[in-house]
C-alpha cells in the first residue's frame, strides 16, 4: 500500500530532527489496523543510516536515498509493492464489500524529487515516479483482469510549514500506456491544510481537496476510513470510494494532558466529504458525514493511538455497519531500545 503522497511524508519530515549521521543506525516500527466490515492491518518496520533507509510498509519494500541540507532536500527511491497496491484487494460497491471485483495488484518502480526551503516556512519543488503495475485474480474475482501497464506521474509542489499549521499542494499529471490503446494523460491538483495548535485545549482543523480529469481505478484518490493511507472519513470503510473530485474537512476540538512524563491527546471531531460516487441519505447527494473521537498517548519515541468513528447516513446494505475503529502502536525513528526517550 502507498500512503497518500510522498510530498506529505517529506513535508512532515521538516518537523523532525536531522537524519542520523553516517554510521548511526536508527529504526522504527508500527503495528495497527482498521476494524470495519472489511478490516485491514498495518505492519511497518524500517532502518536507516545517514541518508539511506530501507522500510517494509506492510506489503511494500521502500529503499530510499534522501540527502538533506540547510536549504532543502532531495530523494530517490525504489519501491516494490507485492499484493495490495491501490487497495484493489478490497473494493466496495453500493455500501458493501465487493469481493467479485477484488484484484491482487503489484508494482515495481522508482520515484524521485527535490524540495527547496524558502523564507518564512515555505518550500517548493518537483517530484515524479514511474512504475510497472500488474494485476491478478483472487479467489472470488468475477471481473476481467486488466493487463499490466506502465504508470507515471509528475508534480510541481508548493507548501508551507510551521509547528502548528501546515499546507501543501501539488499539481501535475498522471500518465499510463494501455496495451493496444496508446498513452493516456490525466491532470490533477491536490491541496491539504491542517491547523492543530499545541494548546492545552484548542481547535482541530484539516482540509483535503482535489480535482482531476480522465482518471481510472489506478490513479483515482482513495477516500474513506481512519488510517494514514486515505483521505479520512470517520465511520466509512478503508478506501470505500475511489474518486476524481473531492473536498473533505475535519473540524473538532482537542486537548493535551501530561501523564507521568507522557502526553495524552484527546479529540472529538466531525468529518464531512463531498465526492463523486458517495451516496448518503442525509444530506441527500454525494456527501458523507462522520463523527469520531481520538485518544493518543505518547512518551519519547513511542505512541499508541485509538480512533473511533461513526457515519450514520452513508449508504449501507443490510448487515453492514457504519462504524470503524483504528488502532496503532508505533515507535518513531531512533537508536537502541530506549523507547520512552525522545530521539536526540
Amino acid at each position: 500500500m502507498v500512503r497518500l503522497s510522498p510530498v506529505a511524508a517529506i513535508a512532515g519530515c521538516l518537523a523532525v530532527s536531522p537524519a542520523a549521521s553516517a554510521g548511526d543506525l536508527e529504526w522504527r516500527a508500527a503495528l495497527g489496523g482498521q476494524v470495519d466490515a472489511d478490516p485491514h492491518g498495518i505492519a511497518d518496520v524500517g532502518v536507516r543510516s545517514g541518508d539511506l533507509s530501507a522500510e517494509l510498509l506492510t506489503d511494500t519494500i521502500d529503499l530510499r536515498f534522501q540527502p538533506r541540507g540547510d536549504h532543502g532536500r532531495a530523494w530517490v527511491a525504489a519501491r516494490l509493492a507485492t499484493f495490495a497496491a491501490g487497495l484493489f484487494i478490497s473494493p466496495w460497491s453500493d455500501g458493501a464489500p465487493d469481493p467479485s471485483a477484488a484484484l491482487r495488484s503489484s508494482y515495481g518502480g522508482v520515484e524521485a524529487g527535490v524540495l527547496r526551503y524558502l523564507p518564512r516556512g515555505f518550500y517548493t519543488g518537483v517530484q515524479g515516479s514511474a512504475r510497472y503495475q500488474v494485476f491478478a485474480a483472487l479467489s472470488d474475482t468475477d471481473v476481467a483482469v486488466p493487463p499490466g501497464r506502465p504508470v507515471g506521474d509528475a508534480d510541481l509542489v508548493l507548501g508551507w510549514w510551521t509547528a502548528e499549521a501546515q499546507a501543501w499542494s501539488r499539481a501535475g499529471v498522471d500518465a499510463w500506456i494501455e496495451p493496444g490503446d496508446g498513452g493516456r494523460l490525466a491532470p490533477h491538483v491536490h491541496l491539504q491544510a491542517a491547523v492543530n495548535p499545541a494548546w492545552p485545549i484548542g481547535p482541530l482543523f484539516e482540509l483535503r481537496a482535489g480535482a482531476a480529469r480522465h482518471q481510472d481505478a489506478v490513479t483515482r484518490t482513495r477516500l474513506g476510513g481512519l488510517n494514514p493511507y486515505v483521505v479520512p472519513v470517520a465511520g466509512a470503510a478503508w478506501a470505500e470510494w475511489w474518486v476524481e473530485d473531492y473536498v473533505a474537512t475535519r473540524i473538532g476540538l482537542g486537548g493535551r494532558i501530561p501523564v507521568n512524563g507522557a502526553e495524552l491527546r484527546l479529540a472529538g471531531f466531525s468529518d464531512a466529504a463531498c465526492a463523486d460516487g458517495i451516496v448518503s441519505s442525509r444530506p441527500a447527494g454525494p456527501w458523507a458525514i462522520g463523527f469520531g473521537g481520538q485518544a493518543r498517548l505518547a512518551k519519547g519515541r513511542t505512541h499508541g493511538e485509538l480512533i473511533v468513528g461513526h457515519a450514520p447516513w452513508i449508504e449501507r446494505q443490510e448487515g453492514v455497519g457504519r462504524t470503524s475503529l483504528f488502532l496503532e502502536i508505533a515507535v518513531d525513528w531512533g537508536r537502541g531500545t530506549r523507547l520512552w526517550q525522545a530521539a536526540p
